[in-house]
């Protein structure tokens, strides 16, 4: 057995794995009840293909400037509508203009049911982030050593960051919030006003560093900077009427490219919501599907290097239930049986599993 096939069947899905449930899908316009069912395999049996739509370099939404990018976020529209998709709002990046006036955002992908649109380009900025477009992906010294690479970031009682418990030499931002031109709020921070994935902080030869933050007064957290300047950002498409799965599986294929294209790690997939502090990817968070998406981008990338190796990979099944791309269209009781097929260097073999 070859290595692709081993790790398929090292990997495989069990029925109490494959998610199979109710969720709750939320947009800004309307909600609905939805019930996701995953695929046979967390890999998608597709070709990766990326429909070229940039938007043109005189768009205020896209303003040239070039940057590094740290990370990748991930956002969903929190929009239902049923002929929003990605086609639809690719355009209105484009063209920056939709159904309620001009539209001033931009992000490098969208993707949806019918494809990955590319809008604009990857070493570009884009406006999706909400941390503005000020302050670039900086690291500062904490001047706290240790071993650990992923070490918690709490805040003392007179607002200094601390490093594994070990107080640093950096304020927190401080909660601050004006209305109509009054302070309302204004106060040292706590470790509860930290967004819920956390401050970058960074072990570089036995030092601490933690990047760039601030205070969001619209969403009331402390959040990271470098979500315009340094990410590419993917709107993910939650459209009533669309397989929202497979629009999952077709962003965690992306994900896994551009993972690859600009040398980065799991780590630097971000939520929207670390950015800026709002509820986005909404419909992941709120159905705790958020780690479940990171294997499937994990999946993807695994194959990503077979398939880089020259491994061709193919998915035989004639379970009616299961389309050509390994979506399972209706989990019952009864066995599903199919097969992972390689050919290398001209050599095919075979695996035959069941679900």
């Amino acid at each position: 057995m070859n290595k692709v096939l081993k790790f398929f069947l090292d990997n495989k899905e069990k029925r109490e794995t494959i998610v199979n449930k109710d969720i709750r899908v939320y947009g800004w316009e309307f909600e609905y009840d939805y019930h996701m069912t995953g695929s046979l395999t967390k890999y998608l049996f597709e070709d990766f293909e990326v429909i070229e739509n940039i938007a043109p370099i005189t768009n205020d939404n896209r303003d040239g400037r070039v940057k590094p990018n740290y990370y990748i976020t991930v956002h969903d529209t929190g929009d239902t509508r049923d002929y929003h998709n990605a086609g639809f709002w690719s355009n209105v990046v484009k063209v920056q203009e939709w159904e309620q006036g001009h539209y001033s955002a931009s992000f490098q992908y969208v993707t949806g049911n019918d494809g990955i649109f590319h809008n604009i380009p990857d070493n570009e900025i884009g406006y999706h982030a909400g941390d503005s477009t000020y302050y670039d992906y900086t690291l500062y010294d904490t001047l706290v050593t240790g071993t650990n690479n992923n070490p918690k970031v709490t805040i003392s009682e007179d607002g200094y960051y601390e490093v594994d418990g070990k107080k640093s030499v950096l304020l927190a931002p401080r909660v601050h919030r004006e209305k109509n031109g009054e302070v309302v709020l204004d106060r040292l921070p706590k470790t509860s006003d930290i967004n819920d994935q956390g401050v970058l902080c960074k072990l570089i030869d036995g030092k601490y560093f933690i990047g760039e933050t601030y205070y969001s007064p619209g969403y009331g957290l402390i959040s990271n900077r470098g979500g315009n300047n340094n990410s590419i950002g993917i709107e993910s498409c939650i459209n009533l009427g669309s397989d929202i799965y497979l629009t999952w599986q077709k962003t965690a294929k992306l994900v896994a490219h551009l993972l690859k294209e600009n040398f980065l790690e799991m780590s630097d997939i971000k939520q929207h919501h670390y950015f800026s502090g709002k509820n986005c990817p909404q419909t992941m968070r709120m159905n705790g599907l958020w780690e479940h998406f990171l294997s499937l981008v994990s999946f993807e990338r695994r194959i990503l290097d077979f398939l880089d190796e020259g491994y061709i990979i193919k998915l035989e099944c004639d379970d009616p239930n299961v389309d050509s791309l390994g979506r399972i269209k209706k989990l019952t009781d009864k066995t599903i049986k199919y097969k992972i097929i390689t050919i290398y260097n001209g050599e095919k073999e075979e695996l035959e599993l069941e679900l």
